[in-house]
């Protein structure tokens, strides 16, 4: 396969590139939401995890009552995500305040993911937005925290939008930069690597 900045193929992300840039405008909008109704999206995102947790509760409930349904200890991971589901649904504002704690370690993982693909997609069109996404993230994370947990109300949805915008931006423009690969580069690329195997192989 052709690899370019040794971890992508031309061919694979050209091939995508569309379902990208439709995905990039989708997080896109869905980031103006929390931009513009930051406490909407605080509630949006609490009672998400509200129902993750109550959905993961019901599935560890069966499995466990299926195969360890006389273990004590079994039965401790479906009760957390249960107590954890129920304080998310009847105590949303306090719920909020303990996601914005989880959502400033996010955004530093998230920083970190942006700035390693970034700088491993490099020199290809777009991946300095990476950059700046991943710069933009320590930023919100370090203001957050600041401020937690007194603003979490305004600052979870607000933060959840402006860094769902800035990842549909990124994906927008990574999904045009790889659109724009043509034809003929693909197949420069793959005749470069079947010549690198030729001489490889005459070598050995």
């Amino acid at each position: 396969m052709t690899i370019v900045g040794r971890m992508f193929d031309k061919e694979t992300l050209k091939k995508y590139s569309t379902q990208t840039i439709i995905a990039g405008i989708l997080m896109a909008l869905l980031g103006l939401v929390g931009v513009f109704a930051p406490s909407l999206m605080s509630l949006v995102v609490v009672n998400f995890l509200a129902w993750l947790f109550l959905f993961s509760a019901i599935v560890q409930g069966v499995i466990t009552w299926k195969s360890y349904r006389n273990s004590f200890s079994a039965w401790l991971k479906p009760a957390i995500s249960l107590i954890t589901a129920i304080l998310l649904l009847f105590f949303p504002f306090e719920g909020v305040a303990a996601v914005g704690i989880m959502l400033a370690a996010y955004l530093l993982v998230d920083a970190y993911s942006s700035l390693s693909f970034g700088w491993e997609y490099r020199p290809n069109k777009g991946w300095w937005l990476m950059i700046v996404n991943g710069i933009l993230s320590i930023v919100l994370a370090v203001i957050f925290m600041i401020d937690w947990p007194f603003s979490s109300i305004v600052l979870v949805g607000l933060f959840v939008g402006i860094s769902l915008f800035f990842d549909g931006i990124t994906l927008i423009a990574f999904g045009l930069g790889a659109k724009s690969v043509s034809d003929d580069d693909i197949a420069k690329d793959k005749d470069k690597e079947e010549n690198q195997q030729n001489t490889k192989e005459s070598e050995q």
